[in-house]
This record gives structure tokens, C-alpha cells and sequence, in this order.
């Protein structure tokens, strides 16, 4: 019987899909956090290569909080970097502090739960919900704007979505290099990336019979596929077939067996069963799973609400205390 770490380290392919269902998140977490993409992929980079090396030790329920452990204590997101720049409309995240922010953008950009953002920062739940309230966007009396809140989050959302296809390229090309255990080089602005050293060309003199060889055996292969029909002996039957054509046999054997039944759950393992599951990435994040559970109670109570709120449903207004005959009518509606 094999435990979930053996599981795990067994299983690249399950790294390989976790990594590439929190990349994008994870790019704009550090993104946002220093305010500079590519000192924010630096430190994904590095946490990506962190988290492989820890990966094999753990079971896979716990690799969501290991991964945003990692990249939330890498050097470059503890401040600001020196070229800090928000984009429009998250303008409100260059007024928070580092400690602020970070807890704000586990909640919106990482979507944690409070209790397990907590944990991943190492505070209590009391102390961080106390940080979120310290990140929440104020009004003019100073009081939380939820207003300005959801629109923070939608903006986001929106940052999330509008990724372009260079960025995810970039992302993948992280993911790939921190599988295979090779290191991100950071390009410094302004320069380009040395070629790759190529190795000595070859003397003309050692390359030239070697290509004279190749071409006299090309020029063979050619020649035979020309004469070799020409050198086929004629058909042994009487009958006059076209050139280059055969008679087929009249009688051909085939052999067959038949297949040994096998259950077929013997023919997967619990990893390749995760891993092949329809919402695979429903079930690699419990808050959105737990939200799916539930969709119908939710859709139903919206519903609800807003024909309420719209005056579709009338709501029943309480008799009048001095009606006599008000309880009467109460217990004859019932």
C-alpha cells in the first residue's frame, strides 16, 4: 500500500497539473505584490522551483498551502520594487504597505479562504482578518467601501482573464524549467540574452567526403527504386498481370486469440484517476468546489431575493394590534 507521498513523488504529471492551475495566479499575486512583472516572475520562478523540491515529500491535499508559503516569503515581494507600477483601476493597491497588501491579495487574487490565507501567513485568523480590514478601501467617513471593494476584486478578475498569449507562453516556459530543475535567468532591461555557445565548425576538409557520401547513397536508393520492379521475376500463374502488380493468395490465414478479461479498475491507479477526473480543477480547490455543492440552494435564494426586492412576491404585512378579529384571520390563513 502506498502512501500519498510516495503517490506524489511518483506522480510528475499531477505537479505538472497543479503547477499549471496556479500559475496564473501565482504570476499575479507577485505581480501585484512588488508592482513589476518581472521581478514578480522571479520570485515565482523561484518559488516554482522550491515547490518541486518539496512536492514529493507531501500529500497533495496540502500542496495548495505549500505553494503560496513559498511564494509569499520569496525576498522580492517583501516590498516594493524600485519600478512599482499599478495599472489603472487597481491604483489603490500603491497606498497599502507590503504586510496589507499581501493579505488583500491572498483573499482576491489567490481566492484563500480567511482560515487558510492565516495559516499560509503564518497569523492567527483574529490577526489576519485584522489585516484584511487594514487593506479594505475606505470613504470619505473612513468606514470599509464595500463599493470600492468589489470593484477592486472585479478588476482583478479582469487581470486574471485578459492574461495574452505571450504572458501564458512565459508562464509555461517557468512551469517547464522549474519541473525539469533548471534555473530562470532574469533579462536585464536593455540588453538582450547571450546566444548559446555553439560548438567548433567542422574542418571543410573532414565534412566533405562525409557529404559525398550521403548523396552517392541517396542517388542509390534512387536508381533502385527505378529498376528494382524490372528485376522481378514474371508471376508463376499463366494469367498476363499488369507490370508490377501480384496476384493475391487465395487463401489467407489469420490467427486470433481472445483478450483475458480484466477488471478495469485494475487498469488505473488512484493518481491517474485524479488526475483524468472531469473537474479535476474543481477538486484541487475546496472553496470552489464547496461553492459548486451548493449552486442550486445559492441560485435559488438570489432568486428570491431579487423578486422580492423587484415587488414580484408581496410580503404579508402583520395584523394591526387593535384588530379583534386580527388573530382570528391568522390562525384561518393557517
Amino acid at each position: 500500500m502506498h502512501s500519498p507521498s510516495n503517490e506524489a513523488a511518483a506522480a510528475p504529471a499531477a505537479l505538472s497539473a497543479f503547477l499549471r492551475g496556479v500559475e496564473r495566479r501565482g504570476a499575479l499575486f507577485a505581480e501585484l505584490q512588488c508592482g513589476d512583472r518581472n521581478t514578480g516572475d522571479t520570485a515565482l520562478a523561484a518559488a516554482l522551483r522550491a515547490f518541486r523540491n518539496h512536492a514529493g515529500a507531501l500529500a497533495m491535499a496540502e500542496w495548495p498551502r505549500r505553494f503560496w508559503s513559498l511564494l509569499v516569503s520569496a525576498p522580492p515581494l517583501r516590498q516594493a520594487s524600485a519600478l512599482a507600477y499599478w495599472p489603472p483601476g487597481l491604483q489603490a493597491l500603491a497606498l497599502l504597505g507590503a504586510d496589507a497588501r499581501r493579505a488583500l491579495l491572498l483573499r482576491l487574487v489567490a481566492g484563500l479562504p480567511e482560515d487558510e490565507a492565516a495559516l499560509v501567513l503564518g497569523l492567527e485568523a483574529a490577526a489576519y482578518r485584522q489585516a484584511l480590514t487594514d487593506a479594505c478601501p475606505r470613504d470619505a467617513s473612513d468606514q470599509p467601501d464595500a463599493l470600492a471593494w468589489r470593484s477592486l476584486a472585479e478588476a482583478i478578475q479582469q487581470q486574471l482573464r485578459d492574461l495574452p498569449p505571450e504572458r501564458l507562453a512565459r508562464l509555461a516556459r517557468l512551469r517547464e524549467e522549474a519541473i525539469a530543475g533548471t534555473r530562470h535567468e532574469r533579462s536585464r532591461p536593455g540588453t538582450t540574452p547571450l546566444a548559446p555557445r555553439q560548438p567548433a565548425a567542422i574542418s571543410d576538409r573532414r565534412r566533405w567526403p562525409w557529404v559525398a557520401l550521403v548523396l552517392a547513397v541517396c542517388a542509390l536508393g534512387l536508381a533502385a527504386t527505378w529498376w528494382w520492379p524490372r528485376w522481378q521475376a514474371p508471376p508463376a500463374t499463366g494469367s498476363v498481370l499488369e507490370q508490377g502488380v501480384q496476384r493475391l493468395q487465395d487463401e489467407v490465414e489469420i490467427d486470433s486469440e481472445e483478450l483475458a478479461e480484466q477488471a478495469p479498475a485494475a487498469r488505473f491507479d488512484a493518481t491517474t484517476a485524479l488526475l483524468t477526473h472531469a473537474d479535476f480543477e474543481l477538486v484541487m480547490d475546496p472553496r470552489e468546489e464547496a461553492l459548486a455543492r451548493e449552486a442550486d440552494f445559492l441560485a435559488w435564494y438570489a432568486a428570491g431575493t431579487s423578486a422580492v426586492a423587484a415587488g414580484a412576491m408581496p410580503v404579508a404585512e402583520p395584523p394591526a394590534v387593535d384588530d379583534p378579529g386580527a388573530e382570528e384571520t391568522s390562525d384561518a390563513q393557517f
